[in-house]
């Protein structure tokens, strides 16, 4: 039986990460949008394409909430901090068991991810692209991270992308097997890689082999843990370290998007 409350649970929990992002994203993208326009033909508002963009990210969040409420039963694959809310049972007894797992791989995780981010793609990347690309998370600001990356983004890509993929997995082969959950991870962490690009892109990225290398490889390390941990734990655990890894990131996007600006504003 599907259960609807956790469905509208999830769904719920999402909307503020998508009210919060996206006016955000469409302010970065505002002046890119208006050039982009062919002269003869008038845009919409900001203000209208702002509310398309909610409708739009909001019925991609309803169907993945939908398609993993309706899947993840068959596929054993479960919510249970979620489930337990929504039951009105002991939440604790179903979290605490999350926590030291999705806190350990979301801090180390994310210190890799920030370590390769600096190290290896930052001072190869061209200078407006960066300018660019950490521009719009700046606009984005703390809670539009933590709330759409990782809430949304774990509902979209885990909850509903990732159970779809194991769900076909199992139809295939019959079995769930660490293979077929494997590679639904890598699938479905490589498309999320790929789901970053528009935005950045249409802000004004250059879309280079090594900028698309960067999308991929940087979320799909982050999927890699996000997977395992929505596999072994739950989706919470998967949430809790998705959010680790923005708060292990912010500090170093606020210390050197400043340095770049100041460089900037000296030429």
């Amino acid at each position: 039986m599907f259960n609807w409350t956790l469905f509208f649970c999830l769904f719920g929990i999402s909307l503020p990460g998508i009210i919060i992002t996206v006016p955000n994203a469409v302010k970065s993208m505002e002046s890119r949008i208006k050039k982009s326009a062919p002269p003869d033909k008038k845009i919409p508002s900001m203000r209208v394409i702002t509310v398309l963009g909610i409708v739009q990210s909001s019925v991609l969040i309803l169907i993945a909430a939908a398609v993993g409420t309706l899947l993840s039963p068959l596929i054993n694959f479960r919510a249970p901090f979620f489930e337990s809310l929504v039951k009105g049972e002991n939440i604790w007894s179903s979290l605490h068991p999350q926590l030291l797992p999705s806190l350990t791989l979301g801090i180390g995780g994310g210190i890799v991810f920030v370590a390769a981010y600096y190290g290896i793609f930052r001072p190869r990347l061209d200078e407006e692209t960066v300018r660019i690309m950490e521009r719009l998370r700046m606009d984005l600001g703390l809670a539009g991270r933590l709330l759409y990356g990782g809430i949304a983004e774990e509902v979209l890509t885990r909850w509903g992308l990732l159970s779809f993929f194991i769900w076909l997995g199992k139809l295939i082969a019959s079995d769930i097997t660490p293979v077929i959950v494997w590679t639904s991870i890598v699938v479905s962490g490589i498309l999320f890689g790929l789901g970053h690009l528009p935005s950045y892109v249409g802000s004004g990225c250059k879309k280079t082999p090594l900028f698309i290398t960067l999308m991929i490889s940087l979320n799909l390390w982050a999927s890699l843990i996000f997977g395992w941990l929505f596999w072994n734990y739950g989706l919470v655990a998967a949430i809790i370290a998705h959010m680790m890894f923005h708060l292990v990131w912010y500090p170093f996007d606020i210390k050197f998007y400043k340095r770049l600006k100041s460089i900037s504003e000296k030429f």
